[in-house]
């Protein structure tokens, strides 16, 4: 109405008040340095005019509430996953007090869920339900409804999505964990092997601590004694050959005697026959 008011007091050619106002400042006869200062002031005021036109009718038009989704991703089966919208107003303010809805559809468009309700997260205005994804590879279909209170009139928001459990991802996520599977038989294998080399290990040792032992007890023992009789022995036999070589020697002197004395007395008979000649 300010507006209106506005272009209808420097529009209206007919009014004669308006006409008497510029005839009594003498707007014919400004020069035309004052005639572009009152062609500015007039442009403003309309420019402020307009401005306070369009300000009072944002202020007075309605705020839509408006629905989207936050969600939607790749799945591989079995995982857990999430369907997340958000919920505001046409000036971007969260819309806090709204009752959603889920329902999710098989690839053959059988329910999977029919009508779960949704929970609000830490963040305002978001939405969500959490859930493991079926067995079944596809396209799984999303449906949500949220219900709106504004100025006693409920207003419903419908939004729809979709998300894919990837048979791609599943024959991935099966290769990796055969793989897994593989490294984890292989480890066990070799943690086995050495479990079993060291017990070996252990074993031996354990067998030659008890040779060793059995060698210092008896073997050291036998060679000891061994060796206490090679000293007997090599004693008896030192005195066997002191006293064969004590015989030995006798026996050559009193031969050497015998054979002297009868040498001395074939010499003293030759000697007794040659001389008495």
């Amino acid at each position: 109405m300010k507006t209106k008011l506005i272009f209808f007091i420097f529009f209206n050619k007919n009014d004669h008040k308006m006409e008497k106002g510029f005839r009594h400042h003498n707007f014919r006869h400004l020069n035309s340095s004052n005639k572009k200062i009152v062609f500015y002031i007039v442009i403003g005021i309309l420019v402020i005019g307009l401005i306070l036109f369009l300000i009072l009718s944002y202020s007075q038009k309605s705020a839509e509430p408006g629905i989207k989704m936050v969600s939607g991703t790749e799945y591989i089966r079995g995982e857990q996953g999430q369907v997340i919208v958000r919920l505001e107003d046409t000036r971007n303010i969260p819309i806090e007090d709204a009752d959603c809805i889920l329902s999710l559809l098989y690839p053959d468009k059988s329910y999977f869920l029919i009508d779960v309700p949704m929970l609000p997260t830490s963040v305002p205005g978001n939405y969500y339900h959490a859930f493991t994804t079926p067995q079944t590879p596809g396209i799984y279909e999303e449906h949500i409804r949220c219900t709106v209170v504004r100025n006693d009139t409920p207003r419903t928001l419908n939004i729809s999505y979709s998300f894919h459990v990837s048979p791609g991802l599943n024959l991935i996520v099966e290769m990796s964990q055969s793989q897994r599977e593989q490294y984890n038989d292989l480890v066990a294998k070799i943690n086995a092997l050495d479990s079993n080399v060291r017990a070996q290990i252990n074993s031996v040792d354990m067998r030659v601590y008890g040779m060793q032992e059995y060698i210092d007890n008896n073997v050291m023992g036998e060679i000891n004694t061994l060796n206490q009789d090679v000293q007997d022995i090599n004693i008896s036999l030192n005195d066997s050959v002191t006293g064969i070589e004590g015989r030995l020697n006798d026996t050559m002197l009193n031969n050497f005697e015998e054979l002297y004395n009868k040498f001395r007395a074939s010499y003293d008979a030759m000697a007794n026959i040659f001389g008495g000649e």
